[in-house]
């Protein structure tokens, strides 16, 4: 079965051959990995990621048809999965702190991604300036200076509590004022060139 194209593994799979799914699974499965873990930057929620991105693919298995490779198809599988895990789970994994810090001069980037990724950048920064002066020197102070929240608490005078509410305003004011548009250029360029 290993060494069958992935078209007859299909075929196979469509008639509940779960050697020939076995096959695939195998056949792809650490280079989706590889891309999961990427984008998710986190091997445990990469893996439950692709277990879903396979049992999905398992289920679907009298509808699938893919009219252009079987690895392509996989790749576009795990992107989007993983688009919607990150909007899912921005606010807690705080994944808007990787728009701050994408370097917009990556070789491996496009000049397209390039720009499209200054733009994100500049929308976090006008953002940013908008806050309330508390609410951006607590933002300025976790994100730039990396501070926890005690430490923030004691340097403002004021209770981690306090902390705690101005971060989740202030990403909360980022992710509304990043359109779902620029988000998506965003994850495109984590999972470039794949």
């Amino acid at each position: 079965m290993l060494t069958s194209s992935d078209d007859l593994l299909l075929n196979e799979m469509a008639n509940d051959n779960r050697d020939a799914f076995t096959a695939l699974y195998r056949r792809y499965w650490e280079e989706l990995f590889i891309t999961a873990v990427k984008a998710l930057r986190s091997k445990e929620e990469a893996a439950d990621v692709l277990q879903d991105v396979f049992l999905s693919f398992w289920r679907r298995r009298y509808e699938l048809n893919i009219q252009g490779s079987v690895a392509a198809y996989l790749h576009t599988s795990i992107r989007y999965k993983c688009i919607h895990y990150i909007e899912k789970n921005i606010t807690r994994r705080d994944y808007l702190v990787q728009l701050a810090d994408v370097e917009v001069s990556s070789s491996s980037t496009s000049a397209e991604i390039d720009l499209q990724l200054k733009e994100i950048q500049q929308t976090v920064s006008k953002t940013v300036a908008k806050m309330s002066p508390k609410m951006q020197e607590v933002y300025k102070l976790s994100r730039q200076e990396h501070l926890t929240y005690r430490e923030i608490a004691e340097r403002m005078g004021t209770s981690s509590e306090t902390v705690k509410k101005h971060i989740q305003g202030a990403l909360r004011l980022i992710r509304t004022n990043l359109t779902s548009h620029s988000f998506s250029l965003f994850l495109t360029a984590c999972f470039w060139p794949y």
